[in-house]
């Protein structure tokens, strides 16, 4: 039997197919990466062996005796912030080489061992750790945690996570119908108070990418990322939906869905929704303000029309504003 060959193997053995001007475009791009600031920072945390405080307070609830906040890891110790400018290969596969070394400050052990303890007390019943279960290694993004079907186990968690500290969520592409396609670039991202859902780049973050990714570094220049979803990023994908119905994944390993899909919300947010914004501004658009006024200009009406239609059929307002012609 021939073994299953993911997307992600594929793209290994097609690197080894390069020609001299394609393996230069490819090593400028990952070494423009690597040259920023926020790429450093997400790789010496793996090497240092705990996300900083600030880290984990992005993507996680506090939690007081987790080890980030006991040995009060607001910085990097020193050392290893010089030793992630050394790595050149791919980012997920940086994340996970530098986990598997587990050379830091502090040992995987570190946390695993305060795991353990959380979730002895969780089955013992103390009743602050009830909803509380810590992730499998201490770099979690919260999708990304399926270790067991993952070829590098706990070091492709770590891989993830390093993801979406440098580009704002783990970046996921359509694959098409064939599921071997790259039509478009979502992001998935992890930030607590940011959306759930997926969300592409704008054109203008894209584009800025792109130019950043194939320019020769300069001095002082910005960089585009990490992108994190705002009400400019749309439409949006339900992350169940796109993985099980619409080819929205990278690798079909990556995630573990639920055996139900999702019951729609009681609540839903325009942080995960944006088009509810632009319902709010339409269903105020026939109504005058207590002095008289119309709530919104027409400008303001006219846009919300527009943008109300850019939707996917994961959104709640699909019924009502979707089109059974942009997604077949």
């Amino acid at each position: 039997m021939t073994p299953h060959v993911t997307q992600t193997q594929e793209t290994s053995q097609a690197l080894c197919l390069l020609d001299d001007d394609h393996r230069h475009a490819l090593d400028q791009a990952v070494r423009n990466v690597l040259n920023t600031e926020v790429a450093e920072r997400a790789y010496a945390q793996i090497l240092d062996g705990l996300p900083t405080k600030q880290s984990l307070t992005d993507s996680y609830p506090y939690v007081k005796d987790h080890p980030s906040y006991t040995a009060n890891h607001v910085d990097i110790c020193p050392g290893y912030v010089e030793k992630a400018q050394l790595v050149v290969v791919a980012c997920h596969q940086i994340g996970a080489y530098l986990f598997e070394l587990d050379d830091g400050a502090h040992k995987n052990e570190e946390y695993q061992n305060w795991r353990s303890k959380v979730l002895g007390e969780k089955r013992n019943g103390v009743e602050s750790r009830r909803f509380y279960t810590p992730s499998p290694i201490a770099f979690c993004h919260r999708a990304y945690r399926s270790y067991q079907q993952y070829p590098r186990g706990f070091a492709d968690v770590a891989g993830y996570w390093a993801e979406s500290k440098i580009f704002g969520g783990v970046v996921v592409f359509d694959r098409g119908e064939s599921e071997q396609e790259c039509k478009s670039m979502w992001i998935h991202g992890d930030l607590s108070r940011g959306p759930k859902t997926l969300y592409p780049p704008t054109q203008e973050q894209f584009d800025a990418l792109v130019s950043f990714l194939t320019c020769p570094p300069r001095e002082n220049s910005t960089y585009p990322f990490p992108i994190h979803g705002s009400r400019m990023n749309r439409p949006r994908w339900h992350s169940y939906h796109a993985f099980a119905y619409h080819h929205i994944f990278r690798d079909r390993y990556e995630r573990k869905l639920a055996a139900n899909p999702p019951r729609p919300g009681c609540v839903e947010s325009a942080v995960d929704w944006p088009e509810f914004e632009d319902q709010r501004i339409l269903m105020l658009a026939t109504i005058l303000d207590p002095e008289g006024r119309p709530y919104n200009s027409e400008e303001e009406v006219a846009a919300a029309s527009e943008r109300i239609r850019n939707i996917t059929p994961s959104s709640p307002l699909w019924s009502s504003f979707g089109s059974s012609n942009t997604y077949q």
